[in-house]
């Protein structure tokens, strides 16, 4: 067979064939070059192709739009005015008085550079209306990315260049405070036999300037509002709803549109547990008292918690519920209660020095009074400081004494729809200060709400959070629990002693009371001032007298009590 073919090339002086080397070189050089075109032509692409989508503009730009964060709403938009979008967006909600904004994507369709994004807003407004429309969003597309081209209408489709809402309202009647038997609580009547009582519900007054301004459109200066108590707290509630028109004005005041009506909704009532019954008596028991002192009262049911009665004299700051005072011998209901869990009974056998050193600090009964030895249930009706403070040194630790205080409501948060506390303890960690808060004269805090709320649960057994505003009734975050039938068996006979036998004997309470006599020392020197206590219950009534700087619970706050009791 012969050779196969190949043709000559001239190179030079002679023909010659060519290599095969030189072939392979050509190829590989035609196929580099061949990738080195893709490559350019895919960088190009990359180069030139649109970065995101319209659809994922449009949610960047509403994401941030509800959560007013206007920065983020510049970088994905373009015909923005020159200082941005706070300005616009934030006159546009305060026109509104939008309170809340929800915003949904809906659909957005495309044609070629330009696209539109359809919305809903959903606008929770200061007038307690909701407006919810349909907007929608111009998109464009420049420098390969898709943004928002902004105007006005992007606000509102009917808003245009130099335009602005406006609102107008016409309120409706006005919801009431009611008490439990649906009394009008700020009547002429109520108000001139308890006139504190409008710490509880507040009053209604003509708004200034600035109270409208705080509420937001479309509240304006002379409209009627709640000032403090449950005027103020639930004011939407009892406001209602206007009649509400929301127009689209140009310059000069102009009504260029109206974007949304909406009818009246009159105001509702909000229902407390203020019994009048109690709530009179309480207030002829404090106004009668001897004393020229502030008095803070309150009267509970210990079978629901439901305050039905809350006093002060004078009025101003609701002390009664909102202040924080040592709580005295007071305290030594929640000690005994501790020490029954160690095993201490009324009929243990104590000691009641007249003084006792603790920790380097000496402690004292009232008048340096002394038993020597004597029952538990005799110290604690007599009330004997050195006993309690020996006791808890002997048999408790600063946790242990802390966990009974919480039995009994201590740093619990009670909602009972206005601003109120209940007792504050801090755990003791050294021995003499276990010793101080043993009988009240430590870190421990109080006010007649808690106190009450203590008493309470010795009648009912159940310790329960109070409550005040019962419909719309407020979320409890405190729950009720039991106490220990072993705890109760022992406090209900020494606080019945209190009043036969100990420091409430003299007071003259009719049958059936039970209760234990506070002198809480506050400030400093050798002869420090005296908060007056008295707490307990009858029946299905327990309460709390706090005569301030008053000196001795005995004779100052029991005879309250007593007076109270003797009119229901």
């Amino acid at each position: 067979m012969s050779d196969p073919i190949v043709p000559l090339r001239y190179s030079g002086p002679q023909w010659e064939r060519p290599r095969r080397g030189r072939r392979r070189i050509v190829i590989i050089v035609t196929v580099s070059v061949l990738v080195v075109a893709l490559a350019a032509g895919g960088a190009a692409y990359l180069l030139l192709r649109t970065v995101g989508s319209p659809q994922q503009t449009a949610a960047s730009y509403l994401s941030a739009w509800q959560k007013s964060d206007y920065p983020a709403m510049n970088q994905v938009s373009v015909g923005k005015p020159a200082g941005g979008l706070a300005g616009p967006m934030r006159l546009a909600a305060t026109q509104l008085g939008v309170r809340h904004l929800h915003l949904v994507l809906g659909k957005v369709t495309q044609s070629g550079g330009s696209a539109t994004a359809v919305f809903t807003a959903t606008a929770g407004l200061a007038s307690g209306h909701v407006w919810t429309y349909r907007g929608r969003l111009a998109l464009v597309k420049q420098n390969r990315h898709w943004w928002v081209s902004w105007s006005p209408a992007a606000i509102y489709p009917g808003l245009g260049p130099g335009e602005r809402f406006a609102l107008s309202a016409v309120w409706p009647d006005r919801g009431q405070v009611l008490g439990s038997d649906g009394t009008v609580l700020s009547s002429p009547t109520v108000v001139a036999e308890s006139g504190s009582i409008s710490l509880l519900t507040g009053n209604v007054v003509a708004a200034t300037a600035a109270q409208a301004k705080a509420l937001g459109a479309p509240y304006q200066k002379g409209d009627l509002i709640g000032q403090g108590g449950i005027e103020q707290a639930y004011q939407s509630l009892l406001a209602g709803k206007p009649a509400l028109i929301i127009r689209i004005e140009g310059p000069g005041k102009k009504v260029d549109a109206t974007a949304m009506r909406f009818p009246a909704i009159p105001g509702h009532n909000v229902q407390t547990s203020i019994d009048l019954r109690y709530q009179l008596a309480a207030a002829h028991a404090v106004s009668t008292a001897a004393t020229s002192k502030n008095i803070d009262m309150v009267v509970l049911q210990p079978s629901t918690g439901r305050v039905l009665a809350v006093i002060e004299r004078p009025g101003g700051f609701d002390r009664a519920l909102q202040g924080i005072f040592p709580p005295g011998s007071t305290f030594k209901v929640v000690t005994a209660s501790a020490l029954t869990k160690k095993g201490l009974r009324p009929s243990t056998s104590v000691k009641c020095p007249p003084t006792v050193n603790i920790g380097g600090r000496t402690f004292h009964n009232f008048d340096n009074e002394h038993l020597g030895t004597t029952s538990l249930l005799n110290a604690f009706a007599v009330s004997c400081n050195t006993t309690f403070a020996m006791l808890a040194s002997q048999h408790l630790t600063g946790s242990a004494l802390r966990s009974m205080a919480e039995e009994f409501g201590f740093n619990q948060k009670p909602a009972l729809g206005i601003p109120a506390v209940l007792g504050k303890f801090s755990t003791p960690h050294q021995p003499v200060d276990l010793a101080a808060d043993a009988f009240g004269q430590g870190t421990d805090l109080v006010n007649p709400l808690s106190q009450a709320a203590v008493a309470a649960a010795i009648e009912n057994g159940t310790w329960r959070p109070p409550q005040l505003v019962i419909s719309p009734a407020p979320q409890q975050s405190a729950q009720p629990h039991k106490l220990s039938s072993a705890l109760l068996d022992a406090l209900r006979p020494m606080m019945r002693a209190v009043v036969t036998s100990g420091t409430a004997a003299g007071v003259g309470f009719p049958p059936g009371v039970y209760g234990k006599t506070g002198t809480a020392e506050y400030g400093s020197g050798s002869n420090p001032p005296s908060h007056a206590w008295f707490i307990g219950y009858r029946g299905n009534l327990a309460f709390a007298v706090l005569v301030e700087g008053g000196g001795i619970g005995a004779d100052a706050s029991a005879p309250i009590a007593n007076a109270f009791l003797r009119r229901v």
